[in-house]
């Protein structure tokens, strides 16, 4: 599961929440935003052949496959090519 918390392009705040695990709507997409809510987010930035980044958020998991799941399902439709995790250094790290 992961958040989309800001639209860069736009400079707006967001609150949306996508999960490839259960259908938007539903009890089970319900609980898995409060499981969700409840662990560890891994902050991630999507970005766009130019490098500009358009939108950041968080993901359940920074690492393959579950950790494309922001770009496969959200960035790709708006031009994303690229998805980057902040690691312990404080930096973004390309997946």
């Amino acid at each position: 599961m992961f958040k989309i918390t800001e639209d860069c392009i736009e400079k707006k705040t967001m609150l949306e929440y996508y999960s490839s695990d259960a259908q938007k709507g539903t009890e089970e997409f319900e609980q898995l935003i409060k499981k969700f809510e409840a662990e560890p987010q891994y902050i991630f930035r999507m970005r766009d052949h130019d490098q500009d980044i358009y939108y950041i958020g968080y993901s359940d998991d920074c690492t393959r496959p579950k950790g494309f799941d922001p770009l496969d399902m959200y960035g790709e439709y708006y031009g994303c090519i690229d998805i980057q995790y902040l690691n312990d250094k404080g930096e973004y790290e390309r997946l």
